[in-house]
């Protein structure tokens, strides 16, 4: 399941980290376009003048090179765990373990991007504040018309994209193995509104700080909070909610694992050593 950033200030941050779980064959063809994919977003969020596009541009090609060259080998390091687990049957406790390591990869690729996108952010007028919260509002108009169906909708929705990644993984899975799958999707709380809940609040906060050129250590420390997914911003209800997710997704994963057969695990395996072998190559070419 790859991970999609609620909202752009995690513009830098977002693709690095979406190569830990996007499928190996498509890695090579969104990380050289990374930089690219990452500049368009937040020039298509923010009407950005000449001086900030030329930094827009030295803080992107900053921050890849930097990740290409410190972090793709944690990376590569990562899916060499990961294969080895695979490998040795995957223990419920490397399940902890790894999720544990995947989280501690998380912060390591957001952190960096937190002070550059604060330098972008504090350099806004309140006009080109105004035009993003328009351009924000839409956007979570059709979110909240996405999330209209019934939970069973929503649910199949999850289940289709869980399918779509985990086969990238394994090849082809069996008519069985997808039912199963299913009924495991259907264990898993869907918190989509919660999250829509503090992206709707985080981007309203920093329109009115933004706005009103609050200190750049304000605007950094209330970013912070929400690139480092710290639970400040959160409701209890989602605390709870995003605490009882976590825990059934270690769990389906693991059991996801033992429904695999000895070829697609072996594919799979083949697969995240292609991965680390593909981070490392192109860690070197720095």
């Amino acid at each position: 399941m790859s991970i999609r950033f609620p909202c752009k200030f995690g513009w830098l941050a977002g693709a690095g980290l979406a190569l830990v779980l996007a499928g190996c064959n498509k890695i090579k063809l969104v990380y050289e376009s990374s930089d690219w994919l990452l500049t368009y977003s937040v020039e298509d969020n923010f009407d950005l003048d000449k001086p900030q596009r030329a930094l827009l541009k030295e803080e992107v090609d900053a921050y890849f090179h930097w990740h290409r060259k410190e972090l793709l080998p944690v990376y590569a390091d990562f899916a060499t765990f990961v294969a080895d687990s695979l490998r040795n049957g995957m223990r419920p406790s490397e399940v902890d373990s790894g999720y544990a390591r995947y989280r501690e990869l998380y912060r390591m690729t957001m952190e960096p991007a937190l002070d550059k996108s604060v330098n972008l952010l504090v350099s806004l007028s309140p006009e080109q504040v105004d035009q993003w919260l328009e351009h924000v509002h839409k956007k979570n108009a059709k979110m909240h018309k996405d999330f209209s169906g019934s939970l069973e909708e929503r649910l199949d929705h999850r289940y289709a994209k869980i399918v779509d990644e985990l086969e990238d993984w394994t090849g082809k899975l069996t008519k069985d193995q997808k039912a199963r799958i299913k009924a495991l999707n259907h264990t898993l709380p869907w918190n989509g509104n919660l999250r829509l809940e503090v992206r709707e609040k985080v981007q309203e906060h920093l329109g009115d700080i933004l706005r009103k050129k609050a200190p750049r250590e304000e605007v950094r420390a209330y970013l912070a909070n929400y690139l480092l997914d710290t639970d400040s911003l959160k409701s209890e209800e989602y605390r709870i909610r995003n605490h009882d997710f976590q825990v059934r997704l270690k769990i389906m994963i693991y059991q996801i694992h033992n429904l695999l057969t000895p070829e697609q695990k072996r594919r799979a395996i083949q697969q995240v050593e292609k991965l680390a072998t593909e981070f490392r190559a192109l860690s070197a070419q720095e």
